[in-house]
């Protein structure tokens, strides 16, 4: 999946997998209000199916680009 929003700087996408966790507030004006679980659920979906989820950067869009990895 990629976008084109902000993204996440690499140093801080461990932080944005960790359940509840909110990155910089001005980052997120106007984006609207989550709480922060959306990401570490799908750590888990793709942890329980023997996978992984992996975050860059889109080269194409320039935003957050996530990948789920999972073997046969």
């Amino acid at each position: 999946v990629e976008d084109d929003g902000p993204g996440i700087p690499p140093e801080s996408r461990d932080e944005a997998l960790r359940p509840f966790a909110r990155l910089e507030p001005a980052r997120n004006q106007n984006r609207g209000t989550g709480v922060g679980l959306g990401l570490s659920i799908v750590v888990d979906v793709a942890r329980a199916h023997g996978g992984a989820l992996r975050l860059g950067e889109s080269a194409r869009l320039g935003g957050l680009c996530a990948d789920i990895v999972i073997a046969r």
